[in-house]
């Protein structure tokens, strides 16, 4: 009995800290018991769930009828106004069940933009309230929220490297002809005897209509590579496209939910630019290191340079724009000059499209030569530059 009590002392305590009045307070705390959900969320996809409630009873009571109304109170100080009744719980060994498809749509929250407020929410929350009768002739109301979520996420790696549930993929660019994976993940959110029948991807590209993807989508939570798909599922790609990835996942119950990501595949361009120079005193120049310690060009007069000994680099003169060009204008550029390993007679303004393979990657570069210093005896060659590695 001792058991029955404590339990039914704390659900009041519960009850009379979330809303209950003075007068209710003392109304629950002698009446015969008490029901409680034991969920207050489910997704999109539980629209045929039986949720489940816990009910608590004094010894020699038990519960006659639970009963599941929308609850239409719209003041702090009225918490419980019974509007249409959901359900009629179903009673058995100390649970009430009701089935969340007498809640109705799924698809008609209200939703309030500039002001104006529609049913179009596909989220949201239903304001409904227990009504419980017990054997002793008691009755005892209760507030319950149930909020609706979606019915699958994106995920993204956290601070401990763990999956956490997010609002967007995490994927927002692929570089053009990169074929560095792009890794999205995504996971259904279901109750556990929720049905899950499918998961379709779909593709847009800049805003068009939606095609399904080439692929077959397991039910389960996944990892998807963004960047798997030859460019001609598309119709072609070109830098700047804009790729919206949808993913489409539908319950047993028909019932539907979608995530999507939109990725730019971005240009692929030089990096930033610095700045370095080389002379007839300070005599070698290093592109890696940015500075004259290292050796991968070496000063040739007049006002020239050439590769250092034991590097793989050449050089073509260009009339590419040094502020604008990138890595596909520099690599068909380089491709139709004339390459050599020496330069004489540079002057400001010139631009040298540069090829340097480091550790088996084949790296271009850009200069732009900004002043040439003539002293007595001394040249010096003033330079920007920049880099970068082109996937084709």
């Amino acid at each position: 009995m001792k058991k029955y009590i404590k339990q039914i002392a704390a659900f009041a305590f519960i009850a009379t800290l979330a809303s209950c009045s003075a007068d209710d307070n003392m109304e629950f705390a002698s009446a015969g018991g008490n029901a409680a959900p034991t969920t207050t969320s489910i997704s999109r996809l539980d629209n045929n769930y039986d949720l489940p409630l816990n009910t608590y009873t004094k010894e020699g009571v038990t519960v006659s009828k639970v009963e599941i109304y929308k609850n239409n109170a719209k003041a702090t100080s009225e918490p419980i106004v019974l509007g249409d009744k959901v359900a009629d719980a179903t009673l058995s060994e100390g649970k009430a069940t009701f089935n969340t498809s007498t809640l109705g749509s799924f698809d008609n929250f209200p939703v309030t933009s500039n002001g104006v407020t529609t049913l179009t929410g596909k989220t949201g929350t239903f304001q409904l309230a227990i009504l419980s009768t017990y054997s002793d002739g008691t009755t005892t109301k209760a507030t319950f929220s149930l909020a609706v979520g979606k019915g699958i996420t994106w995920q993204v790696h956290d601070d401990a490297g763990d999956l956490v549930n997010s609002t967007s993929s995490g994927v927002s660019s692929i570089l053009y002809n990169d074929p560095t994976p792009a890794v999205a993940y995504l996971a259904p959110i279901k109750k556990t005897t929720t049905v899950v029948k499918s998961i379709v991807g779909q593709w847009s590209k800049n805003g068009g209509a939606f095609s399904d993807l080439p692929d077959t989508f397991p039910i389960t939570k996944q990892s998807v590579n963004l960047n798997k798909y030859p460019y001609t599922t598309y119709g072609g790609i070109v830098p700047g496209d804009k790729i919206t990835f949808k993913f489409i996942i539908t319950s047993s119950t028909n019932q539907v939910d979608n995530i999507s990501t939109t990725v730019t595949f971005d240009n692929q361009e030089f990096g930033a630019s610095s700045e370095g120079s080389i002379s007839n005193s300070t005599t070698t120049f290093s592109f890696a290191t940015g500075d004259n310690s290292g050796s991968e060009i070496t000063f040739v007069s007049p006002f020239g340079f050439e590769a250092s000994e034991d590097v793989a680099i050449d050089f073509v003169k260009s009339t590419l724009d040094f502020e604008t060009a990138d890595l596909f204008a520099a690599d068909a550029a380089y491709t139709a000059g004339t390459k050599v390993t020496s330069l004489t007679n540079l002057i400001a303004g010139d631009v040298v499209i540069y090829k340097i393979t480091r550790n088996k990657v084949a790296t271009y570069g850009l200069i732009e030569v900004s002043d040439k210093v003539q002293g007595t005896t001394s040249q010096e060659l003033k330079f920007s530059y920049k880099e970068g590695v082109l996937h084709k």
